[in-house]
């Protein structure tokens, strides 16, 4: 009976790893849109992001 759960945990790992190689990163990125986490804060004016709370150095926008 262990040999067969050790068995089938292997088989998962190894899954996992195949699953992994194949979409790198494609898990986090579901659970990020899950968590509703949004990216860092960027510029509408200049594209760069902002830093602090004062707003982007173009004075522009953000």
């Amino acid at each position: 009976m262990v040999k067969a759960v050790l068995f089938f945990l292997l088989i998962m790992v190894a899954i996992a790893m195949v699953g992994n190689a194949m979409f790198p990163g494609s898990v986090g990125r579901s659970l990020r849109k899950k968590l509703g986490v949004k990216g860092p804060p960027v510029c509408k004016a200049c594209g760069r992001y902002i830093i602090g709370s004062k707003g982007c150095d173009c004075k522009k926008g953000g």
